[in-house]
């Protein structure tokens, strides 16, 4: 299954049951295979394939096969291959409110609680050789094979190992308090780039230029450019670039779309450009992509 996003809005799972599972293929070759995006449920990312870095704000982990990374609400996060290598991960998506008790017991006052209110944090990293039990990686496992198999009462399964996760945590001593004040520069920086992208994301269409995108934080050309490299590592227009071709990657994988309407969706006007800038992010052109994707 291939899954691009850049910044999400959209409904994971389903309001009864708001848990959703990815699982995300790249060949050798594409260096982006998680375009910088966030969200307001929980992640866990479980890399089941090959080595890459992911980011989550200003924090980098490189990750190798069987181990997972933990993104807590409203974070910032992106992933890069930087090994000449197939990737495959998965990205479980869940609302952490979806595992609060009922009533105000001491399982909400002392644990779920403090998550929710972002007084406690689970561990960002998650593995063996940092010192994480491996049972932890172990129930992970589970989430994903139950998922895949959709047996007779997955969905408590599910919950009940998510619970397990965290309770085992606790044991273990490996929740973190709060590091980083709500009023911090950090969080500042945090909210304004999150403005920028979701600006780029609804008019990525239109011709963008770089004085209107500092204008949307009212920066100069010159301290724009350097807060939105610091911010995201990538250049303002390569990342426009860059949603404009994840938006042409998901219409032709639908298979609906030849290349030249994909292009003319996406933003660009003249198919020659646009397909330089898709095998750059690609690593195939436009035609190859659609014959590939639309047919799995």
């Amino acid at each position: 299954m291939y899954e691009h996003r850049y910044r999400e809005n959209k409904l994971h799972g389903v309001p009864g049951f708001p848990l959703y599972i990815y699982k995300v293929e790249h060949q050798a070759g594409v260096h982006s295979i998680l375009p910088v995006h966030w969200h307001n449920e929980m992640e866990i990312i479980y890399l089941s394939k090959g080595t890459a870095t992911f980011r989550i704000e200003s924090r980098e982990f490189a990750i190798r096969e069987g181990e997972a990374l933990v993104v807590h609400p409203g974070e910032l996060h992106s992933g890069i291959n930087d090994q000449d290598m197939g990737i495959c991960y998965y990205s479980i998506v869940f609302k952490l409110s979806w595992l609060s008790s009922l009533q105000a017991d001491r399982i909400q006052e002392l644990f779920l609680g403090p998550i929710l209110l972002g007084e406690l944090r689970l561990p960002d990293l998650l593995s063996v050789s940092g010192g994480t039990p491996p049972e932890l990686l172990g129930y992970i496992k589970q989430i994903l094979v139950r998922y895949e198999n959709r047996s007779p009462a997955y969905e408590l399964s599910l919950k009940g190992l998510l619970l397990q996760l965290i309770a085992d945590m606790c044991q273990f001593g490996m929740m973190e308090q709060r590091a980083e004040p709500r009023n911090s520069p950090g969080n500042e920086y945090n909210q304004q780039i999150k403005k920028v992208l979701a600006f780029m994301e609804e008019h990525s269409h239109e011709k963008l230029a770089l004085d209107q995108l500092a204008g949307v934080v009212s920066l100069s050309r010159s301290h724009f450019c350097k807060f939105f490299k610091t911010q995201t590592g990538m250049r303002p227009m390569e990342f426009l670039n860059f949603i404009r071709i994840n938006k042409a990657a998901n219409l032709l994988s639908t298979g609906s779309y030849n290349v030249l309407e994909a292009a003319l969706e996406s933003g660009y006007q003249h198919v020659s450009y646009f397909s330089k800038w898709f095998r750059f992010y690609m690593n195939m052109t436009p035609s190859q992509f659609k014959s590939y994707y639309s047919g799995m």
